[in-house]
């Protein structure tokens, strides 16, 4: 393997876009691509059995196509279904939210109070229930699926009074309990951060672990001696895996979110869909 070969993100959609934003900011000399299964999403209400399935395929495009050399599973979903099983199948380093966001987590309580909220799937995996205490015995969790944020993303809509209706239709019984950290275990969550802070209010700790991520990545290539040696500036490519289940709202969001001039996806013929050539802008 090649150290100028590409990082690769992947998620359901297109919200692991907040991961990707960290990866870039880690990564200026690196190509990173970044991968949304637009096909398939939600996975948040998939079985398991069927979102490792869409898992396995991608992350097998990924190494045996597009000459990958990491994998971040930008999806919490995903990682609860795929992520030790994956890291056995595949040569490739892979890495996923839940270990570094519990670990973000558990470092900022003071009251042992920790409030997760993620998609069903997520929490029903109780993936991060299990990380958790294996850190930590004596921590409290409050867990909460909330499946409408990922619409909302997905649509394009973060802010509003409809967000904060739905936002505070979720969150009410977690403010009551007085978590004081609440992490956000779904990559979709951080574009709505604004709402959610307010609604849960200004003094409770949110824990978004992008950051982390990207930091663990930097790790293991140093490690395996697998940093660019190249110098240039990384290339940035979006792909999807069907342009017609993209809202042009969440493009306009995740360009601003991105700090680019313009954000186009291509289609990625992962799911044996014909490869089309147009992006959108």
């Amino acid at each position: 393997m090649k150290s100028s070969n590409p990082i690769a993100l992947f998620d359901s959609g297109v919200g692991g876009l907040t991961v990707t934003k960290e990866v870039m900011n880690e990564f200026p000399d690196e190509d990173v691509i970044h991968f949304g299964d637009t096909l398939h999403l939600p996975y948040g209400p998939r079985p398991q059995k069927e979102v490792r399935g869409f898992a396995f395929e991608i992350i097998d495009y990924l190494i045996e196509i597009l000459n990958v050399k990491l994998i971040i599973i930008a999806c919490n979903t995903a990682t609860a279904a795929a992520l030790k099983i994956a890291q056995d199948k595949f040569e490739v380093p892979i890495i996923g939210p839940v270990k570094p966001g519990a670990k973000a987590a558990i470092k900022k309580t003071k009251n042992q109070k920790i409030g997760v909220i993620a998609t069903k799937g997520t929490i029903s995996s109780k993936a991060y229930h299990k990380e958790i205490k294996l850190l930590s015995k004596e921590v409290e969790i409050f867990a909460k699926a909330c499946p409408e944020f990922v619409t909302l993303v997905e649509r394009g809509k973060v802010t509003g009074l409809e967000v904060e209706e739905v936002v505070e239709g979720y969150l009410a019984s977690l403010r009551e309990v007085g978590v004081d950290t609440l992490l956000l275990g779904c990559t979709h969550f951080p574009y709505l951060s604004q709402v959610i802070q307010k609604v849960i209010g200004p003094d409770v700790n949110l824990i978004y672990p992008g950051r982390e991520m990207a930091i663990q990545a930097r790790e293991i290539l140093s490690a395996l001696d697998d940093l660019n040696k190249q110098p240039k500036i990384g290339s940035r490519t979006f792909y999807v895996s069907d342009l017609d289940n993209i809202s042009y709202d969440f493009v306009k969001v995740g360009r601003e979110f991105l700090g680019l001039d313009e954000l186009q996806f291509k289609e990625l013929p992962i799911f044996d869909k014909p490869n089309l050539t147009q992006g959108i802008k």
